[in-house]
């Protein structure tokens, strides 16, 4: 048995196809465009555990029967037939409602409290509110215009005939996983409801989940934004996914979804829902009727709004770790303080009201057990810095197997092994992020005291280039910070290869004077990165210095490894 319980509603002089499976709260799932009940077919399969889930074909597609002509098709009669399957299933009480494209275009034109207990819209805008919106053209031409761009098939179905025929091509069906019949039939969902007079749109006091698609070429990002004077209460999350992301990415779309249900049913939002409320509508005096969005308050370019989020920082007990996640706190961040010396991240993480965590990044197994315990216990991060790193001076012949060994441990390998356990878990939620590796201009610019640190430097820094790349289809930027000379206690800590122990203190007492006199803190550096993830840049010299040196790595290399000679020598003095 398929557990699916199959049944027949009957609405208007129509016979619609309904399906259902699973137990508990009533979620509603109602297809778009050409689609029918089957593109719901793996949510409903992830949901049916902790959900009655219903779906049903649209009058005019999959089992369903079709109205004799277009008025059939208009917006008042695809209402009566979900009120009438929601009665069938469920007589007396209000459902969880779900719509996908034109499923969702329908759902917002019902919504009416004693039916529907919340919505989640999946690329389908009300009507009425995207009139409003489209009035006022002259206050947003470019976002009209682009909208208008990515909807130029709406005209093209007006046309008699023509699309009727292009839908007859075999490969167009296939690449839409269209039936013909859905496909023909629904066509007549544009024509009936898209030709008539704008109404001024209701006040929606249902609770209202917009799912954003980032990646659909129908629905642009600026089109939801119709929805904010009208609903008391939206909220608006972010999918990297585009427009079939119900058959796409079903375990992303049943997760948000399952997170709304259970929200308005009572339960604590997560992180990700809480901060996907929209600030409240307020009325706008002298404009009877007339609503606008709650003021937001604005970001700075430099500045970006990353209240809510969640990071990890290893090596946050001390410098730039530490400078970071105190920036990141401030910015309302709930930032996860990871170092190899509890100690120092236990401090930090008191100044940041926040959790603590002991790791030595070299050990791989004990990095993934701490992935797994942060996804449990706090959620899937939002933003991975891997920042702990150690520093090893001194010549190719001076740098001994160990040195070696320990250096590509914690710098590059710590780096592997962070990523490895926090990517995987971030990819697969398809809300984006960010991943943050500490590099330095040691990276581009060689110096012959430094080749051991230089080369995982250089390693990390080419690493972040190549997960930007894979990573952009998931929404997840990348930035590879390069500091130069920053005062910071990893002078106190650098190992000096080919020296005694004393002349090791020595180098290291004239290392930290040198950068205390330097004088750029780490504080610095830490505001250059929650910059660089608000703008999303990908590589980031930091100081003068390593900007120069980034410059003179692209255009004047032979130049730019005589001045790390003549840095080297000053190094070793």
């Amino acid at each position: 048995m398929d557990g699916l319980r199959r049944r027949w509603v009957e609405s208007g002089g129509v016979r619609l196809r309904v399906v259902e499976q699973g137990a508990g709260p009533t979620v509603i799932l109602v297809h778009g465009y050409p689609d029918n009940h089957s593109v719901w077919d793996g949510v409903a399969a992830r949901l049916r555990d902790r959900f009655r889930v219903v779906r049903y074909d649209v009058r005019g597609h999959g089992s369903s029967g079709e109205p004799p002509n277009k008025d059939g098709y208009r917006m008042a009669a695809l209402g009566d037939d979900l009120r009438a399957v929601a009665n069938a299933v469920c007589p007396g009480e209000a459902v969880h409602l779900v719509g996908h494209d034109w499923g969702s275009i329908q759902g917002w034109a019902a919504l009416d409290p004693d039916l529907v207990k919340s919505f989640t819209s999946i690329s389908g805008p009300d009507l009425d509110q995207i009139g409003v919106w489209l009035r006022g053209w002259p206050r947003r031409p470019l976002r009209v215009g682009r909208q208008a761009l990515h909807s130029w098939y709406l005209a093209a179905f007006q046309l008699p005939v023509i699309p009727e025929l292009v839908w007859r091509l075999p490969r167009l069906r296939t690449t839409f996983r269209a039936d013909y019949r859905d496909a023909r039939n629904g066509i007549q969902l544009y024509r009936a409801n898209l030709m008539k007079p704008p109404k001024d749109p209701k006040t929606i006091t249902v609770p209202v989940q917009q799912i954003a698609l980032t990646q659909d070429p129908y629905v642009t990002r600026s089109l939801l934004d119709a929805a904010d004077p009208w609903c008391e209460n939206l909220w608006r999350r972010e999918l990297v996914a585009g427009h079939w992301a119900p058959r796409t990415h079903p375990d992303a779309v049943a997760r948000l979804i399952a997170d709304f249900v259970r929200h308005v049913d009572g339960e604590p939002a997560p992180r990700e829902l809480a901060r996907a409320k929209r600030p409240a509508r307020t009325t706008r005096p002298g404009n009877a009727g007339r609503v606008t969005p709650g003021r937001r308050a604005r970001r700075s370019a430099t500045v970006p709004d990353l209240a809510g989020q969640l990071a990890v920082v290893t090596g946050a007990g001390s410098g730039i770790g530490r400078e970071t996640a105190l920036a990141l706190a401030d910015a309302g961040v709930e930032v996860l303080c990871v170092d190899i010396d509890l100690d120092s991240a236990e401090a930090t993480a008191r100044r940041a009201n926040s959790v603590a965590y002991r790791l030595d990044v070299a050990d791989g197994s004990a990095t993934e057990k701490l992935a797994a315990h942060v996804n449990t216990e706090h959620g899937v991060p939002d933003l991975v810095m891997a920042n702990a790193g150690i520093g090893v001076s001194g010549s190719f012949l001076d740098t001994s197997e160990e040195d070696w060994r320990r250096v590509l441990d914690v710098n590059l390998w710590g780096v592997i092994h962070t990523l490895r356990a926090f990517l995987p878990a971030m990819v697969d939620r398809r809300e984006g992020g960010h991943v943050v590796i500490t590099s330095s201009a040691a990276g581009y610019l060689p110096t012959p005291t430094l080749p051991a640190y230089s080369t995982t430097k250089a390693g990390v820094l080419m690493l972040a280039q190549c997960l930007a790349g894979e990573l952009r289809e998931a929404g997840i930027g990348v930035s590879a910070i390069c500091p130069g000379f920053v005062h910071t206690n990893i002078t106190a800590t650098t190992r000096f290869a080919g020296v005694g122990p004393e002349e090791e203190q020595d180098r290291r007492r004239h290392a930290f004077a040198m950068y205390e006199k330097r004088g750029y803190g780490p504080e610095k550096v830490a505001r250059a990165v929650v910059a660089a993830v608000g703008a999303g840049k990908l590589v980031v010299p930091v100081t003068p210095e390593a900007r120069v040196g980034a410059l003179g790595a692209r255009f004047a290399p032979a130049a730019t490894r005589a001045i790390g000679r003549w840095l080297g020598s000053l190094a070793a003095r």
